[in-house]
C-alpha cells in the first residue's frame, strides 16, 4: 500500500523536474554551452535521485517503526502466554497432587472396609463355631 504510493509520488516528482528541467531549458539562451546544459542535466538526475532516495528512505522508516511495534506486540502476547502457560502448569500440578492424595485415600479407606468386613466375618465365624463348639460340649456331658 505504501509502496503504491511512494512509486505514483516519485513518477510525479519525475515527470515534474523532468517538465521544469525541460522549461529551464527552453528559456535559456541559445548561445548556452554544452557544459552548462550538461551540468544542468546532471543536477536534475541529482534531484530526482535525491527525492527518490528521500521517499524511500521514508517507506523503510515507517516500514521499520510498524514492524517494531509489532514485534512489541507480539512479545506481549508472548509474555501473556508464559504467564498463563505458568498458571496453568501450576494449577494442573496442584491439581494432580490433590488427586493422587485422594486417591490414595480412598485405596486407603477401601482396604480398611475390607478389613474391617474380614474382622466381622471372622467374628462371627468364630461365635458360630464357638456356640457349635459349646453346645457339642454340652449334649456329651448330658449323653455321658
Amino acid at each position: 500500500m505504501y509502496i503504491c504510493s511512494m512509486m505514483r509520488l516519485i513518477r510525479i516528482l519525475a515527470i515534474s523536474l523532468a517538465f521544469c528541467g525541460s522549461m529551464a531549458l527552453a528559456e535559456e539562451p541559445v548561445a548556452a554551452t554544452s557544459a552548462s546544459t550538461t551540468e544542468t542535466e546532471l543536477k536534475q538526475e541529482l534531484a530526482v535521485r535525491d527525492s527518490v532516495m528521500q521517499v524511500q528512505g521514508d517507506a523503510c522508516t515507517l516500514e521499520k517503526d510498524s514492524l517494531r511495534s509489532v514485534i512489541e506486540t507480539e512479545k506481549a502476547k508472548s509474555d501473556n502466554w508464559e504467564k498463563s502457560y505458568n498458571t496453568v502448569k501450576k494449577d494442573n500440578e496442584t491439581c494432580a497432587q490433590m488427586l493422587v492424595t485422594s486417591i490414595g485415600m480412598n485405596e486407603k479407606k477401601q482396604e480398611k472396609e475390607q478389613e474391617d468386613r474380614r474382622s466381622a466375618a471372622m467374628a462371627a465365624s468364630s461365635s458360630f463355631l464357638g456356640g457349635v463348639g459349646i453346645g457339642l460340649l454340652i449334649m456329651w456331658l448330658i449323653m455321658k
